[in-house]
């Protein structure tokens, strides 16, 4: 099965700006740029994905594609992830791909492991919408869509359900996969604090971006 992963990325400055009491735009921007460092590194290194395509407004997100030698699609400005993912569609149209995945940057407990039990669990259906939520269970924090344009995604309110009445609706198979490193996503200073409580309990993974947020945390002494 061919894979094509997605991943959409916010303008640096603008992302993360729920985090602004805990860190400085410009601190925000780093935050960023090792997330997203992370992502494709860790995708790159998952043998169920064929091509990972980044979609950003921002050149700082296409020199972090070109390190990892990944497609970049540059959008004019920013008009939100179903935009990019739009866009994504229309490229990976022109190849003979069996299926996207969707995953945002900002997973930083994410594994290969994690990406390929994703893939596999598409492997024997035709029709098939995988998710992940995130832990609220309002999010989607990955997204496989076989074939490509199984569904338009609707990442605004909700999107977990959203998509899931969508494919229903399609009469795709649906698979529904809970596992909390992709599950836990960085939107908020409690999301920080949580994810460095499991990969503390856990020691799931130390890396760049789990180090730097940290290290804020311990600053504001915050962590309990």
């Amino acid at each position: 099965m061919k894979v094509f992963a997605i991943v959409p990325v916010k303008n640096f400055e603008s992302g993360k700006s729920r985090l602004a009491s805990l860190l400085t735009v410009e601190e925000r921007v780093k935050l960023s740029e090792l997330f997203l460092d992370y992502t494709l590194k860790t995708l790159t290194n998952t043998s169920a994905i064929s091509n990972v395509v980044v979609v950003s407004s921002d050149k700082r997100a296409e020199g972090i594609a070109k390190i990892h030698n990944v497609k970049f699609l540059q959008e004019k400005k920013n008009q939100g992830v179903n935009a990019a993912v739009a866009l994504a569609d229309v490229y990976i149209s022109e190849y003979a791909v069996d299926a996207t995945i969707v995953i945002p940057q900002d997973l930083p407990l994410l594994l290969p492991e994690d990406i390929e039990r994703i893939c596999t669990s598409a492997q024997e259906h035709e029709k098939c919408l995988v998710i992940c939520p995130s832990l609220r269970f309002d999010g989607s924090n990955a997204l496989l869509r076989r074939p490509p344009l199984l569904i338009t995604t609707n990442y605004d309110n909700d999107s977990y359900n959203v998509h899931i009445k969508k494919a229903k609706a399609s009469d795709a198979i649906i698979k529904i996969i809970k596992t909390e490193r992709i599950m836990t996503d960085i939107d908020t200073v409690e999301d920080v604090i949580n994810l460095i409580k499991i990969n503390s309990r856990n020691k799931n993974n130390i890396n760049k971006a789990v180090s730097f947020l940290t290290s804020k945390i311990k600053i504001f002494n915050l962590f309990v």
